[in-house]
């Protein structure tokens, strides 16, 4: 069997160089060709906002039990007892069964560790979570007092919203798109020139809620019918701004 070697001179090689190069070229110059083309196109970009404030109209809130001891089964027990305590204060204050949710439950021990490494049993600490939608706001004060009398001994996450954000939203959409086409057609007029066709819209919207304020001296308080516990809705923020830019003709 015949054995055919081939080496690369210093020629080949040259050449090579040179084709690369000239493919590298002819490549640069049509992305050069493609980016002054989209760069002489007039055009002119703006920026359209619409925003409202609302009153919320329900509120969520996370209301958790814990408890502690130093026998598993009786950590449990008294903290199932009380879950089953705000439960019930719950739907007695009008709270329908579809609007509370028990969860992140949780049974584990607590532990010291020793100067020499050893871990020492403390005690076995359980959480209850129940989350409750409350669709009447009058309620509110009812639901965060009723659950403190009852057992829970945390009170987390007070979230306002409105139960139509997203129809304002939508209709706060339109309004900034007009906002952006009145602002393109004032620039583009005051250079002797037309809006034509948009070339790109985005859109970027952003909800504000507002930060609940409690007007208690303590949660330990919150149990005293006399300190009763007031919590501020304030006013929910709804923004859409539309980035958008168009042809001028």
């Amino acid at each position: 069997m015949a054995l055919f070697r081939y080496s690369i001179t210093h020629q080949d090689i040259t050449m090579i160089t040179r084709i690369v190069a000239i493919a590298m070229i002819f490549v640069a110059g049509t992305f050069a060709a493609t980016a002054q083309h989209t760069d002489n196109r007039r055009s002119v970009s703006v920026e359209g906002e619409a925003e409202t404030f609302l009153i919320p109209d329900r509120a969520s809130i996370s209301i958790g039990v814990e408890t502690e001891g130093k026998v598993a089964a009786q950590v449990k027990k008294d903290n199932d007892a009380k879950v089953r305590a705000i439960l019930a204060a719950l739907k007695k204050a009008g709270i329908e069964e579809k609007d509370v949710q028990t969860s992140n439950l949780s049974l584990e021990p607590v532990y010291n560790w020793r100067p020499e490494g050893q871990r020492e049993f403390v005690k076995y600490t359980m959480r209850n979570t129940v989350y409750v939608l409350v669709r009447d706001l009058s309620k509110l004060d009812a639901v965060v007092g009723t659950s403190v009398e009852v057992g829970s001994n945390m009170l987390n996450n007070i979230d306002f919203s409105v139960s139509n954000a997203k129809a304002v939203r939508d209709s706060l959409r339109l309004a900034a798109a007009k906002d952006a086409r009145t602002k393109a057609e004032a620039l583009a007029g005051a250079v002797g020139a037309r809006v034509g066709k948009p070339i790109s819209i985005n859109e970027n919207s952003n909800y504000q809620p507002p930060v609940p304020v409690y007007r208690a001296q303590g949660l330990m308080k919150m149990a005293d019918a006399e300190s009763a516990p007031t919590v501020s809705a304030g006013q929910v923020q709804i923004r859409v701004t539309v980035s958008a830019t168009f042809e001028l003709e």
